[in-house]
């Protein structure tokens, strides 16, 4: 059994790699031992070794995330495969490509009280884009070179990218019983993303020309020439853009507005038409806005065909990629008035200067926090931002003189785990420095992710903003019930953990601080795995909060 594992195997991997896939991510297992030593012999393919599957999980989609190819996943038969659910959600709703390959028993070892052994057949259900049991014991080489390319297409091809799902069952011995085979692709064709683009969605934007316009950006995977395209339809049209951090648009330019959250729905800033590309916005003011907009046409742009907006609030939905579409369209806009913009942009910069002067310069809340850490950064640093209140304050409060950068976020589920397993992934792909702004206790929830980091060699500096405890559910209606509701056993939950300990326990650098000059340069100065922990006055925080409400009204 074991050379025909070792040849299914190795001819799977030989055609992986000539697909573009040049990442496994392997976790110890007994059963997926022909994958992980076929994986490991592959040329071209690098092979990390995550000991928790979690965490290998989603090291394999932050890895994905940064290089935009897909990376494959190997682990271990029972509750190892199982481990892997959370970043399979992650992937399938944010349309990261993972190949994911789970060990099994054989098939007459299942439903028979054998050792981790569970019911495998099509584990992640609606969460992959394709599943496919592979047969035990067969001498078909050519079988497992059309499996990869198979797998690597659905996972990376389409127009809606995300995870496929293929289970190996394997009988003993699972050993090599003499050299391993050296088995090379049929092709080297690598794995090209499709960016549709309909002439009819042109068209459809195009003849908007002329009216006032607003694009919303969610989260977007782009790279710096897809901004520069998506910036320059808004320069051509006119058209003002409200961006959350992960778009990848901030930054660029002054149509990409600071500070436009205090002005939605003022009055003269009404727009015609509104335009929304990438995923949900994270801000609550933009979601709200979105829904209750009198535009008389909105457009939802999603290449995915997935119509992801629960206000149902579009007039017109557009399968185009946002990129090719609007690249296309720009050419087609005549002269745009450039009154209409000038009027956001005035509204939104004296908001912003109202926002920045209530955020103060020195004693370090979440707001300035995330401010401070978007200013200090270089340009080339990438950073990732959790769920929770991070992603909120990275896009609410991104300071006008910040350079455009590259930040990944898990907004596809929008769970706060595995934040900084992604982001040790991410570093990995790209060999760059990384920074992580992480919640305490998303930080918590992610424990593994620091001993997988500690270990890795990465450069990736975590910044905590410690409230110890869950922040966010101050800022919902439940926080009023106070005692009546068991606030803080059930909701805030503080943990009392030190952090400072918990990075010694993991041999990580550590360092406290609680001024915006002290963090500037604690980021300056960080190397390797580092932890910046920020003490939050969670009553200071909260009042600050109220007052930066206020400012909208």
């Amino acid at each position: 059994m074991s050379d025909l594992a070792y040849r299914a195997a190795g001819r799977f991997w030989a055609e992986l790699a000539a697909c573009g896939v040049a990442d496994a991510v392997v976790s110890p297992g007994s059963r997926s031992t022909p994958l992980a030593v076929a994986a490991r012999n592959q040329e071209g393919l690098r092979v990390t070794v995550q000991i928790d599957e979690r965490v290998a999980g989603f090291c394999a989609l932050g890895m994905a995330k940064a290089s935009g190819r897909p990376v494959a996943l190997v682990c271990t038969s029972g509750t190892a495969a199982a481990n892997l659910l959370p970043a399979v959600v992650e992937a399938h709703h944010s349309g990261v490509p993972l190949v994911v390959c789970t060990a099994d028993r054989p098939p007459e070892l299942r439903d028979a009280g054998a050792g981790q052994t569970i019911d495998q057949v099509k584990l992640y259900g609606h969460h992959v884009r394709w599943y496919a049991e592979t047969p035990c014991g067969v001498d078909e080489p050519d079988y497992f070179a059309r499996l990869a390319i198979r797998a690597a297409t659905e996972a990376g091809a389409g127009p809606d990218p995300g995870p496929v799902h293929l289970n190996w069952p394997f009988r003993k011995p699972l050993e090599p019983r003499g050299p391993l085979p050296l088995l090379r692709a049929s092709r080297d064709q690598p794995v090209v993303p499709v960016r549709p683009l309909i002439e009819a969605d042109v068209g459809a934007v195009s003849r908007l020309a002329g009216r006032r316009g607003l694009i919303a950006a969610g989260a977007l995977d782009v790279d710096e020439a897809g901004a520069a395209a998506i910036v320059a339809f808004a320069e051509a049209a006119g058209w003002p853009v409200v961006a959350d951090a992960g778009s990848q648009l901030r930054g660029r330019g002054p149509l990409v507005l600071n500070g436009a959250e205090w002005v939605l729905g003022r009055a003269g800033l009404a727009p015609d038409v509104l335009m929304r590309i990438g995923g949900p916005p994270s801000n609550r003011a933009v979601i709200d806005f979105a829904a209750s907009c009198g535009a008389a046409d909105r457009l939802l742009v999603d290449p995915r065909r997935r119509w992801e907006d629960p206000s149902f609030g579009w007039t017109q939905a557009l399968a185009s990629d946002p990129v090719a579409l609007l690249g296309a369209a720009a050419g087609r806009m005549p002269p745009a008035d450039g009154a209409w913009a000038a009027k956001w942009v005035e509204a939104a910069g004296g908001a912003w200067d109202r926002v920045a002067a209530t955020l103060g310069a020195d004693d370090l809340l979440e707001p300035l926090l995330a401010a401070t850490l978007l200013r200090a950064l270089p340009s080339e640093v990438a950073l990732y931002a959790s769920n929770s209140m991070p992603v909120r304050d990275a896009t609410s409060f991104w300071p006008a003189e910040a350079l455009p950068r590259r930040v990944l976020v898990n907004r596809g589920a929008n769970g706060i785990d595995g934040v900084v397993s992604s982001a040790l992934g991410a570093a990995s792909a790209k060999g760059q420095p990384v920074a992580a702004l992480v919640g305490d206790v998303a930080l918590l929830h992610d424990v593994g992710g620091l001993l997988a980091a500690s270990a890795s060699g990465a450069d990736l500096t975590v910044v905590v903003p410690n409230n110890n405890g869950g922040g966010i559910f101050s800022l919902l209606p439940v926080a009023n019930g106070g005692a009546d509701v068991h606030f803080e056993e059930l909701f805030h939950t503080s943990h009392g953990v030190s952090l400072g300990d918990l990075a010694k326990g993991l041999g990580i650098h550590y360092r406290q601080i609680e001024r915006a000059d002290e963090l500037a340069d604690a980021v300056a100065t960080a190397s390797g795995v580092t932890v910046i922990e920020v003490p939050i006055d969670h009553g200071a925080a909260m009042e600050q909060r109220r007052q930066l409400a206020a400012l909208s009204q």
